[in-house]
């Protein structure tokens, strides 16, 4: 598509090309963030399950500190145990919610990247591995055509 602009204009064609570009590196930023994001929620989760998984056979009397917007409040263990495991369940809910997200907007890049046959860096560089090991084990490259000399 950018090469039957490129007879037209080839500054319009680049301009193209920096658009495509652009978008490209947009979504794919947006799908790291996603990620990082479930990342984080993961790691909260854990933390919520560990608490819960520590407090739960303990006497509902006794005390306990609770962290609450920067705030250490004194609780017991049942007025705390019900809050947390609430908290754990949103936490679970929203990493679904963010994962059906995240696999939407790879399905989206990854459409985006066929259609305008974008080679991401990590390709290229799979592929001159390939090639450069083919060379040393004495198999023809596509540099060559096949011919031996």
């Amino acid at each position: 598509k950018i090469a039957a602009m490129s007879s037209a204009d080839p500054n319009q064609a680049a301009k193209a090309a920096q658009e495509i570009m652009a978008t490209y590196e947009s979504m794919k930023s947006e799908v790291r963030q996603y990620m990082f994001k479930i990342q984080e929620l993961d790691a909260d989760r854990n933390e919520h399950s560990l608490v819960v998984n520590t407090i739960k056979d303990l006497d509902p009397k006794r005390r306990c500190f609770r962290l609450i917007g920067g705030v250490l409040v004194e609780r017991t263990i049942e007025e705390v145990l019900p809050a947390v495991r609430k908290n754990l369940e949103g936490i679970h809910a929203m990493i679904q919610k963010l994962t059906e997200v995240l696999k939407k907007k790879q399905e989206e890049l990854d459409a985006y990247q066929e259609k305008y046959d974008i080679k991401p860096a990590r390709q290229l560089d799979q592929r001159v591995k390939a090639a450069e090991e083919r060379e040393r084990k004495g198999a023809p490259s596509a540099k060559s055509g096949g011919v031996l000399a």
